[in-house]
């Protein structure tokens, strides 16, 4: 479970800089490709610790996204305008929905990574002389 949070934590900070460094508004693929890229990362191989590692990669960047967003709309003393449109209303479920199919994909390109090969144990040294 250690590990998971890790890669969580990891995850929005990898979404997070995705998100700030794109000229466009990518809505939830940051999250979704910084999900899946952590759980690769990380060798997450259960589906239960993917889970955690991509839930908590949405809902800090979620977070984060928007009190930056709210921060710079009040230094810059700017009213915050809230239309209600399809996207408003879907967005949570579309994130969820995403989050569990990262964390799937997530295990998947896990489990189909072939091992490493073993290397062979080191030789023993040599046996020492009486004295």
């Amino acid at each position: 479970m250690d590990k998971s949070i890790r890669a969580g934590i990891s995850g929005f900070i990898l979404a997070i800089i995705i998100n700030l460094f794109s000229p466009i508004a990518l809505f939830f693929i940051p999250s979704f490709v910084a999900a899946i890229l952590i759980i690769y990362i990380f060798r997450l191989e259960t589906f239960r610790d993917s889970l955690v590692a991509a839930f908590m990669t949405y809902i800090f960047t979620d977070g984060i996204l928007g009190t930056l967003i709210l921060a710079t709309l009040y230094l810059e003393n700017k009213p915050y305008e809230l239309t209600v449109d399809i996207w408003l209303i879907f967005s949570p479920i579309v994130s969820a929905v995403t989050a569990v199919i990262a964390g799937y994909v997530g295990v998947m390109l896990v489990q189909r990574m072939k091992p490493a090969r073993e290397l062979p144990p080191p030789p023993l040294p040599p046996p020492l002389q009486p004295v």
